[in-house]
Order: C-alpha cells, then structure tokens, then sequence
C-alpha cells in the first residue's frame, strides 16, 4: 500500500462513509472546510487511482470512485509502518510466513521461526489458511513496553502476548514462567488465523480454538479450573462469556472455550469445526442439531469429562 498525503486522507475518508460517490459530491461536502475546488479534488482522486487506492467507474458522462481498501486494511498498513519506524524497520530474522522485529533474539526468533513454519503447515491443511503477506511479529525489551503497544499503562503481570493491527507482540521469554513462550506465540497468531477466516466469529469460538491448536493450557492447569467449574455448567455459559479479555480469563473463557473445540473434534471433526467457523450460527449444518441441543450436549460433555470421577484428558 502506498505513502498517502494527509490531503489524500481527506478524500479516503469521504469515500469510506459514502462508498460510491461523484467527484463533484466530494468537491460540495470539502468546500466549507477545505475550499477546495472541483478541479483540486479532481487531482487528488487521479492521485489516488494512480496509487491503486480508488477505482472509478464511468456512469454515462460521469465518473463514480469507490475506494478499493476499507478504512481498517488502511489503519493496520499505517500501523506497521509507524512499528517499523520506532524499531528501525530492520527485520532481525525471517523464514517463509513470518519476518521478525525488535530485540535480536537469534537463539530465540530462529526456534520460533521454525516452531510457526511446523504449524503454518498443519494448520494451512486442516483450516485451509492460507496468509497473503508474511506475518509480522515483534519481540520486546520489557513487559511495559509490550502493554504500552498494546494501549494500555499499566497491564496484568499474565498478560505477555497479543494480536493487535495484525502483528504478534511477545514479551521477553523470561516472563513465561507458566506457560512457553512458544505456545504463547501460536496462541495469539491462531487468533488472527480465525479472524481471517471469518471477522465475525464470536471471541470465545477464537480464543477456544487458538487455546487447543496452541496447547497453552496445561493438563494439570485445565484439570483443576474444569473440575471446580463443572458443577455450574450451563448450556448457556459459553454464550454468557465476556468479550473483554480480563473479564474472559476470569471467567475461565480459556479454560471452557477450549473443552467446546475439543467435544466438536472429538465427537464430529474438524470438517465439522470449519463449517462452524464460516457460519457459527448455522448449527444444524455443522453437526446436525439445534443450538439448544449443541450446548446442552456439550454442558453433559464437559461435566463428564471434568466432573468428579470424569475421564478428563
């Protein structure tokens, strides 16, 4: 995507909110704040045709522009670009999916290099995924540094990864003392994965899957939240979850979200889990029941597997 100048912006903006427009509506909302003429807007429109940023469209003898890029695709692209800058824009290291930024970590970005190239396989395979761009993932010097990316001064001491304007940002290794740094890293990356796939796909369906395909949560730690949890287990608990992310882990989202990807392999298959994905509210395609039914089979699944005297995993 390319540079464009704050003038540019004042166009981009029009086309967002009006989607299709005419040069010479563009020209009539920009005349009282910018007194700009037809012929101005008419320059920066050609401008941005030029830089693959518009389309226009000949209606009769008049032209309609559409912008090709929503305004998100265009915050993100000016978010790296702003990232690159604070760190240089030097890419410590890079294998085929993934290019790596801020502290050079060689011991440590090779092994995750090569941990995300193993799993970029299995999952392009049984998600069908396949990512457009490398994606980029930075290593900070120090938690702060991470919580200040991420909007926030002060954050949770738990809280050492995240997917923010489609880039991972990961804490020094030294803080996962409870869970690894390399898991860590898928668990956010599945994340955007899911997002990818479907924008609209519930918080608890991504973090659920990225808990399971990442193995974040332990045996041992999943065991003791479950068994606890099991005997207030409702088919209407997962749905109940806060899309917050401190109120989610709280609320054990993690630790439930999980056990749901884990009934939908176990009992109907990941083909079943993709079709979810794409339509999560289309619960009779998926596996072949009502919602009702999907969650109160799951509330006896959990409770078996988790309850008192359960198999657990």
């Amino acid at each position: 995507m390319q540079h464009i100048t704050d003038s540019e912006w004042q166009i981009m903006r029009i086309l967002w909110e009006k989607h299709s427009i005419l040069a010479t509506e563009v020209a009539s909302i920009l005349h009282d704040s910018k007194n700009w003429s037809l012929t101005t807007v008419k320059t920066f429109l050609s401008r941005l045709v030029k830089k693959e940023m518009v389309r226009y469209e000949k209606r009769g003898k008049v032209f309609l522009y559409t912008a090709l890029f929503s305004e998100r695709d265009c915050v993100i692209a000016e978010m790296k670009q702003v990232l690159k800058r604070i760190y240089g824009g030097k890419i410590n290291y890079e294998t085929e999916h993934f290019s790596f930024y801020g502290v050079p970590n060689l011991d440590l970005i090779t092994r995750l290099g090569a941990h995300y190239e193993e799993t970029y396989q299995r999952i392009s395979m049984d998600y069908q995924y396949r990512c457009d761009e490398k994606q980029m993932v930075y290593l900070y010097a120090s938690q702060s540094r991470l919580h200040s990316t991420l909007g926030l001064s002060i954050g949770p001491a738990w809280l050492r990864a995240g997917w923010e304007w489609e880039i991972i940002h990961l804490a020094p290794e030294d803080l996962f003392t409870d869970i690894s740094i390399d898991s860590a890293a898928i668990h956010v990356w599945m994340q955007r994965v899911i997002y990818d796939i479907n924008p609209l796909a519930p918080y608890w369906l991504r973090q659920g899957i990225a808990a399971f395909e990442s193995e974040l949560l332990k045996k041992e730690r999943l065991e003791s939240v479950l068994k606890k949890a099991s005997t207030s287990i409702r088919p209407q608990t997962i749905e109940n979850l806060s899309n917050q992310f401190d109120l989610f882990r709280e609320q054990s989202g993690y630790e439930l979200s999980y056990t749901v990807i884990q009934m939908i392999i176990d009992q109907f298959g990941k083909e079943s889990l993709n079709i979810f994905i794409h339509n999560h509210q289309d619960y009779m395609s998926a596996f072949g029941m009502s919602s009702p039914q999907f969650w109160t089979k799951w509330a006896s699944y959990c409770k078996s597997q988790y309850g008192n005297g359960g198999n657990n995993l």
